[in-house]
């Protein structure tokens, strides 16, 4: 496979990370997600050096129609006006930037809660205790313990940088 070619999530793979359904591992939602149509698959080797046969997954996730090539993909105005950052090869700022909460409720601890559910659903499924955990705190201290397990998850599965930025993400939810 060409090193140079890109992917893009298609329609299917974006509501398969809204609501999973085909059970994906963890690291395949994580790929699925960064899957934006910039990113090389050489780009994708050296980011995520935890999908030992990237090829392959590319492949099968290419397959069940959750990703297609970018140069196939159709054109959205959306994304073709939306300027590329240069974090894309980081996770946690790229899940910063996707799904940070674009309504503000006026009530910070309101929004902090859904902006790491919504983090933690994009990366391990709506269906994991921990997006129950944060969404049913009731309290700050609840959030903030539930978002140090998570950061935990997190610097297990991504790097302690991720998982640092997931925290100060929600940190600064809480603070605006």
């Amino acid at each position: 496979m060409n090193p140079a070619l890109c992917f893009i999530r298609t329609a299917l793979g974006g509501d398969e990370l809204q609501q999973p359904k085909l059970g994906l591992r963890p690291r395949c939602r994580q790929l699925l997600f960064v899957l934006d149509g910039t990113l090389s698959i050489a780009q994708l080797a050296q980011s995520m050096p935890g999908i030992s046969d990237l090829e392959g997954t590319l492949l099968d996730m290419q397959k069940l129609g959750l990703i297609c090539l970018s140069s196939e993909a159709p054109v959205k105005t959306e994304v073709a006006e939306s300027t590329p950052t240069s974090s894309h090869d980081d996770l946690a700022e790229k899940l910063d930037h996707a799904l940070h909460h674009s309504s503000d409720s006026g009530n910070r601890f309101e929004d902090a809660k859904r902006h790491a559910a919504d983090m933690m659903t994009a990366l391990f499924g709506a269906k994991s205790s921990h997006v129950d955990k944060l969404a049913q705190a009731r309290t700050q201290g609840e959030l903030l313990a539930e978002v140090a397990k998570c950061k935990k998850i997190l610097g297990a599965v991504a790097s302690a940088s991720k998982a640092q930025h997931f925290e100060q993400s929600v940190l600064a939810a809480l603070q605006k």
